[in-house]
């Protein structure tokens, strides 16, 4: 299931190159603050066409969201205004939905242009801080739906029309390495199920497409549950089984954890698997079909590694386990291979970028399986 991978299987290889080699590259120094500098122009201009993408957003979708209203209470409307006083209203609304029109056409082309130079500045920022590494943009992206179900980590299910994917950016080797991270939105759960409803359809596009983008960190995240960093690696041993080791905190949350758990307890008959560890234990719960399996892979040292690694991240982490592969997952919802605007200025925000990459690649040597 880890796809991609199969040339290196054939070959006897079994090593995490991407690791490696990005811990080679940690070793050298690099000066952000300059290369921040030498990027200022395209990091300003990326900056501005987030801004006018940001106003353009909020106006449209309030408006769709006005549109939307006035449509579905038109009735109501006219049967206590009259039919003089509604008319003059409408009057006053075609003009507006033109100029909805206009500005949707706006946000689309600027949407497009900042997608663009943000894209180019990362390849930039990419080939200057990691010249070992691929920054493969939206459209080379090769991560599809059957890579995430095969990690447990989303859905159990390979057949489960409530889960879907969009993948924003992958890095990986130059020489085709077994691991490689990508920046994915992950839709799944009860919205996806009911978006297929022909009632219950219409209030979730209007939930995640007309609300959710007025919030959301990134307009086009707003559709997703899940936005963050997504690493897979083939490993030098097999697992009997799936083993998932997942935030301690969603145990009992509904929608994600509770329904993909109960699913997991039916279908692979996995339980729940307590360890001695308190601090692993804080953190984390491991849930495995093969207890004994479990164990044996989540040693004492294995657990102080996935903590270290949690702190690290100062994020949730998601491990899985499954025939000879790695899986892991963290939430991030500013996007993992995007620039993070707030932080522009002083080398701040491509030494975010650049510490998110390094530390996410340096996850299987750090857990030993490589």
């Amino acid at each position: 299931m880890c796809r991609g991978t199969d040339r290196d299987t054939r070959s006897g290889t079994a090593q995490c190159e991407c690791g490696r080699l990005i811990q080679e590259i940690t070793m050298e120094t690099i000066d952000f603050k300059a290369l921040e500098t030498e990027l200022h122009g395209e990091l300003v201009r990326v900056e501005r066409w987030r801004r006018v993408v940001r106003v353009l957003s909020v106006v449209v979708y309030s408006l769709v969201f006005a549109w939307f209203m006035f449509v579905l209470f038109g009735g109501t409307l006219l049967a206590r205004m009259g039919w003089h006083d509604y008319s003059a209203l409408t009057r006053t609304v075609v003009p507006i939905f033109i100029g909805l029109v206009v500005l949707s056409f706006a946000l689309t082309r600027s949407l497009s242009a900042f997608h663009e130079r943000e894209e180019a500045a990362m390849r930039r920022a990419m080939q200057a801080m990691l010249p070992g590494v691929r920054f493969l943009p939206l459209s080379e992206c090769e991560v599809d739906n059957s890579l995430l179900t095969g990690s447990r980590l989303f859905t159990v299910s390979y057949g489960d029309p409530r889960l879907a994917m969009d993948c924003y950016g992958e890095v990986e080797t130059g020489s085709g390495s077994m691991l490689r991270m990508a920046d994915v939105g992950v839709s799944y759960g009860w919205m996806n199920r009911w978006q297929y409803h022909p009632v219950m359809g219409y209030v979730v596009m209007v939930y995640r497409h007309v609300l959710r983008p007025l919030f959301a960190s990134r307009m086009e995240s707003s559709a997703h549950n899940f936005r963050g960093m997504f690493g897979w690696c083939r490993t030098s041993r097999r697992y009997e089984g799936d083993i998932l080791v997942l935030p301690d905190h969603l145990e009992d949350k509904a929608g994600y954890l509770a329904h993909h758990v109960q699913a997991l307890q039916k279908r692979f008959h996995a339980r729940l698997v307590r360890l001695e560890d308190p601090e692993f234990e804080r953190r984390f719960v491991v849930y495995a079909d093969n207890e004994v399996s479990a164990r044996m892979l989540l040693t004492p040292a294995m657990m102080r590694r996935m903590t270290a690694l949690r702190d690290a991240f100062g994020r949730d982490l998601m491990f899985s386990f499954s025939r000879g592969c790695l899986y892991y997952a963290a939430s991030m919802p500013q996007g993992f291979l995007r620039l993070r605007p707030a932080l522009l200025g002083g080398g701040r925000m491509l030494e975010t970028v650049y510490n998110d990459i390094t530390l996410s690649g340096r996850v299987a040597d750090e857990l030993g399986v490589s």
